[in-house]
Order: C-alpha cells, then sequence, then structure tokens
C-alpha cells in the first residue's frame, strides 16, 4: 500500500499470511534517493519476506540502509537479525536493547511465550534520549515514550509535504471515524499503565499529520486529533 509518493506500507495486517503464518506488525518503508528506511521489520522470516515482495511490487530498487525499530516485540523486531545481515543499520531504544540481544522477552503474560522469540542481533544505533537523527537527508525524531515496553519510541519525520509520526503499538487509531483509540496489548512482563499515561500525555505536545501505527487503521489526516483523543483515553481508563 502506498501511503505517500515515498511512503509504503510493506508488511503486516493489511497483507496475507506468508506459509500461513502471520506477518503481523506493520513494517513502513520510506524511499530516498540514498535508499530506503524502514519502520520495524516484521515477524521473523515471513515480514522480511513480505516486506521485499513488496517492494518488487512497487518497483523499488534501492537498497535498504536503515531499520528503525520502535519496540522490540517479536513482531517488529523479529526480522531485524536477517535485514541487519544484509547491510541496514538497526536503531532501537537503549531500554529495549536487552529485548534484542536476548532474541526476544522472557515471561510474556501470554500462553505464547515461545512464539514472542526471534533471532538475537546487537543494534547498530542505540537511541539514549529524545533526540533527532539525519538520516538519507531525512530529519528522525525519536520520541521515548514507554509503558507497551520501557524503549518504546514514537518516530516523526516530515516526508512528501506531511508529517508523519509512527507509534508502534503505543497508540492505535480506531473506530468508524477514527475517533477511538486503542492503547494495545499489554502483555509484556514490564508493561505499565502509568507510563503509557504519561507518554499520552507527553506526545500531546507534538502536532502530526499522519499517524502511522504498528497495527491495524493508518491515520492519513488530523493525527494530532488522534494523539489528543489518546491522551484522553489514557488519562480516563489506565490511571
Amino acid at each position: 500500500m502506498r501511503v505517500t509518493n515515498n511512503i509504503y506500507v510493506l508488511s503486516g495486517s493489511y497483507f496475507s499470511a506468508v506459509g500461513n503464518i502471520a506477518t503481523l506488525g506493520d513494517v513502513y518503508g520510506i524511499r530516498t534517493d540514498a535508499g530506503v528506511i524502514l519502520i520495524d521489520s516484521g515477524a521473523p522470516k515471513t515480514g522480511p519476506e513480505m516486506l521485499r515482495e513488496t517492494l518488487s511490487y512497487f518497483e523499488v530498487k534501492e537498497p535498504i540502509t536503515h531499520l528503525l525499530i520502535t519496540h522490540a516485540h517479536w513482531d517488529h523486531s523479529g526480522g531485524a537479525a536477517e535485514l541487519q545481515a544484509a547491510g541496514a543499520k538497526v536503531a532501537v531504544a537503549r531500554e529495549d536493547v536487552h529485548y534484542c540481544t536476548n532474541g526476544g522477552v522472557k515471561g510474556m503474560r501470554s500462553p505464547f511465550d515461545n512464539e514472542q522469540l526471534f533471532p538475537a542481533f546487537t543494534p547498530d544505533i542505540i537511541i539514549e534520549g529524545d533526540q533527532v537523527l539525519t538520516l538519507n537527508g531525512l530529519d528522525f525524531e525519536f520520541i521515548k515514550i514507554p509503558g507497551h515496553t520501557p524503549g518504546s519510541m514514537a518516530i516523526r519525520v516530515k516526508a512528501d509535504g506531511k508529517t508523519v509520526m509512527f507509534t508502534g503499538d503505543a497508540l492505535q487509531p480506531d473506530g468508524t471515524f477514527l475517533n477511538s483509540v486503542s492503547m494495545g496489548w499489554e502483555g509484556d512482563p514490564e508493561f505499565s499503565r502509568a507510563a503509557i499515561v504519561d507518554s499520552m500525555m507527553k506526545l500531546m505536545d507534538y502536532e502530526t499529520d499522519m499517524i502511522l501505527p504498528g497495527h491495524g487503521r493508518v491515520c492519513l489526516r488530523n493525527g494530532t486529533a488522534v494523539i489528543r483523543q489518546a491522551a484522553q483515553t489514557a488519562f480516563l481508563n489506565m490511571r
């Protein structure tokens, strides 16, 4: 799915499963003259396989230069080791590095604990705090929003004349008119409702046109209003 001239949905919930295994977490790609920058990687094997098929479909031939991970759960970072081996530089928040180097999260509050594992890798770029990195000529703003995982991040960038925010699983637009917000799965052993409330209140300081979440519906306009709805939802329901 093409979101703008140079932003694509490459894998995830919009696509069929590969080999009867769900690709799950959405993978986004930003095409630049210097190469493709990915937001998240999808599940091990199936995520990278699907995104390569989609890149080929859209005739995007530039190499994948960077992978920016919103949070280190298996359906968002599980394909990172494979993509890193192929040449992509991987960026992860400091607080989620131990998930990456351990190859997953132990002790999930889920009956599917074994499915949360993925090939271990060591990130190339560690995000220490809120900061801006210029990659392939674009300024990516990393905003720490812990709660879903300790190192969850929103990633904001201006591309094709639009301000775009990738939110991972921290918030997901929902409802017929995107007038409600889901706050995501609570199964991580380090999940914190209090931290999510603080993170959503923090995001209210950031304006955006689009919100591209880790699952579900994309928001192509009025993204700032969705952020405010997320803050209200968190404040009322998660304190």
